[in-house]
């Protein structure tokens, strides 16, 4: 299920590679960084369900110094500063992340849960003249070899299986299916997957399998 709307991909790809072209680069923040800031100010939540403003609207420059407003950082950036004109290594972490975000329609904030941003640049030299889906199909076959994101949730939560058993009321047996991938945790009744985000205290969307399909 991609994220938005295909016609708004190449600027929105184009805007994140700026915006951390221009963190580090410019700003001399480090990408870990900003990148917590893009999550923390909820511009990443907006930019990834394709809200024009920041995927078509704004250039990448504009981008940075918004997120930097809302966490009330002093960016130290002008608002006329250009980003490189060549293809810089973190240009690319920005352009293939929003690539593969509205790829696999999965949140930033999730993504921040499964890499870092010095890992994706890591990747440059291997990826960056490969096809964009490449990076994705490297990247979700890195998050497969992961634990499930309810035991995430569950671990960051510091419960057993079966105090989250207890506390949810879902069965222990489907617990444990769902975290080995045995079930498909996507096909479980709403209810099932409320009752675990409950006694979790995160969203159901925390819980799901991407890409959704």
């Amino acid at each position: 299920m991609r994220a938005y709307d295909e016609s708004y991909l190449a600027d929105a790809r184009e805007v994140l590679g700026e915006a951390f072209d221009c963190a580090a680069n410019k700003a001399d923040m480090p990408l870990q960084r900003f990148f917590e800031l893009f999550v923390a100010t909820g511009v990443a939540d907006a930019f990834g369900k394709g809200c024009p403003r920041y995927v078509a609207g704004s250039s990448g420059v504009e981008l940075f110094l918004d997120v930097c407003y809302r966490a009330g950082v002093d960016a130290g950036v002008a608002l006329c500063d250009e980003v490189a004109l060549e293809e810089t290594p973190e240009y690319w972490c920005g352009w293939a992340l929003a690539h593969w975000q509205w790829s696999a329609g999965r949140p930033f904030r999730i993504i921040g849960r499964s890499v870092t941003m010095e890992q994706v640049v890591a990747l440059y030299h291997p990826l960056h003249e490969a096809p964009e889906e490449k990076f994705c199909e490297t990247m979700e076959a890195r998050l497969a070899l992961g634990p499930s994101p309810l035991r995430v949730q569950r671990r960051t939560r510091g419960l057993s299986q079966r105090q989250l058993a207890e506390a949810s009321g879902v069965s222990l047996r489907a617990i444990q299916q769902y975290e080995q991938r045995a079930k498909d945790v996507n096909r479980a009744q709403g209810a099932t997957l409320l009752r675990l985000a409950c006694a979790l205290g995160c969203s159901i969307e925390d819980l799901l399998e991407y890409p959704l399909n």
